[in-house]
């Protein structure tokens, strides 16, 4: 039970990281739509396989609201996390009772 729940831990991290990273690019783009301002008027919104002339009101929206989606994933998996870090604990404590130093659950 702890090795699984330890590999889901960890496989959690990885996804917090990579939605770190979607949120940086994302916080990007709304700075690249802003330096656009007043060139040509229209941007090139990448969707799916398709390029998309948009406003920049429109683009900025919907950077807005991906940003907001994987805000709202990257709490979800943080709430996760801690839930899952509280499992660990109880069960870190509930082995050692157990086993003592006959095992080691610590990272290395």
């Amino acid at each position: 039970m702890f090795s699984k729940l330890n590999m889901k831990y960890h496989d959690m991290q990885e996804d917090i990281t990579k939605l770190k990273e979607e949120l940086e690019n994302l916080v990007d783009a709304t700075a690249a739509i802003d330096e656009t301002l007043g060139e040509d008027g229209a941007l090139k919104l990448f969707m799916t396989e398709a390029m998309i002339s948009v406003s920049d009101d429109t683009a900025t929206s919907y950077v807005e609201q991906l940003q907001e989606e994987k805000q709202n994933e990257l709490d979800e998996k943080r709430d996760k996390l801690e839930e899952m870090e509280g499992q660990m604990r109880d069960l870190k404590s509930y082995l050692y009772a157990k086993f003592g130093s006959s095992i080691n659950l610590e990272e290395q």
